[in-house]
């Protein structure tokens, strides 16, 4: 790992990093203590200010590109935090009218952001989203594309959507420490798509077999989009597996990823996504942090 301010590497005096990323989140954040009294030493000509360029890389290359945009100071420490491209997709405020399919929609936003567009994985069908005041470039994002499907800045590109790689295999001794919940509070096993302004159903979809097992917990939805079925089908939520562990230190694992468990135990079996993700080195010990969700 490799710690690098305006190109200059801060290996040699930093005192700990942390580098995380949410999907309720548009931007990875990175913050960092480096100690002074080394740097004055090891870095005479050291300094640190807003707006500087960090990067974070490793073997596999560059984790993070961003810029400072809080230092905080005293006489022995100087910490900083910087932000990836995504805090422009939170720090500005859109005007006007965005229809289309939810990738139309990512591409008008992208356009007003004059961010090219990279990797798109979004619902189809149409909508209409009228901004008001106070509605950022990511507030619209998430109503086009959902709240399931990641909105982040890769390489300087907007891309929404799981990445495509198969799932990274996570061994149970790379596990220190392990939560998980599980839970049918919000299952939805069938759901009904009526004519709007009526009780005419349009269109239906279930799971069997949760039904058989669970009882029947269904939601009735007036229509919305193109497609009644695809809607109905859409509205279908199976039991939730969530957990957060914390794992021997690893970068390659970044969210909107996805890895595999097989620990019954634990109640973790299958393919899960990674819904937040927090790298932390401090006394020199390297953890990863991870939240899941089954795929």
């Amino acid at each position: 790992m490799n710690l690098y301010l305006k190109g200059q590497r801060l290996n040699e005096v930093l005192g700990e990093l942390s580098l995380s990323k949410s999907r309720g989140e548009a931007a990875a954040t990175l913050s960092a203590v480096v100690l002074t009294a080394a740097a004055d030493t090891y870095f005479p000509g050291l300094t640190l200010a807003l707006g500087d360029g960090v990067t974070l890389s490793d073997d596999s290359g560059t984790c993070f590109t961003g810029g400072v945009q809080e230092v905080r100071r005293t006489e022995e420490t100087v910490s900083f935090t910087a932000y990836d491209r995504g805090i422009y997709l939170t720090r500005n405020e859109l005007y006007g009218v965005f229809s289309g399919s939810g990738a139309d929609i990512a591409a008008q936003v992208a356009a007003r952001l004059g961010i090219p567009l990279g990797t798109v994985n979004a619902p189809a069908g149409f909508q209409t989203i009228v901004t008001s005041s106070g509605d950022t470039a990511y507030d619209i994002l998430r109503r086009a594309v959902g709240e399931d499907r990641e909105i982040a800045v890769e390489e300087g590109r907007l891309c929404i959507g799981a990445g495509t790689a198969a799932p990274a295999a996570l061994q149970k001794e790379r596990v220190l420490a392990v939560e998980s919940v599980g839970s049918i509070g919000e299952m939805v096993n069938r759901a009904v798509v009526l004519k709007r302004g009526t009780t005419t159903p349009l269109a239906q979809a279930q799971d069997a077999v949760a039904l058989t097992a669970y009882g029947q917990f269904q939601t009735a939805r007036a229509l919305s989009g193109d497609s009644a079925q695809a809607q109905a089908s859409a509205a279908l939520r199976g039991a939730a597996y969530t957990a957060r562990l914390t794992v021997m230190g690893d970068l390659a694992l970044r969210c909107g990823g996805a890895v595999a468990l097989a620990a019954p135990e634990w109640g973790l079996e299958g393919n899960f996504s990674i819904t937040g993700v927090e790298h932390r080195w401090k006394a020199g010990m390297f953890t990863t942090d991870l939240d899941l969700r089954r795929a």
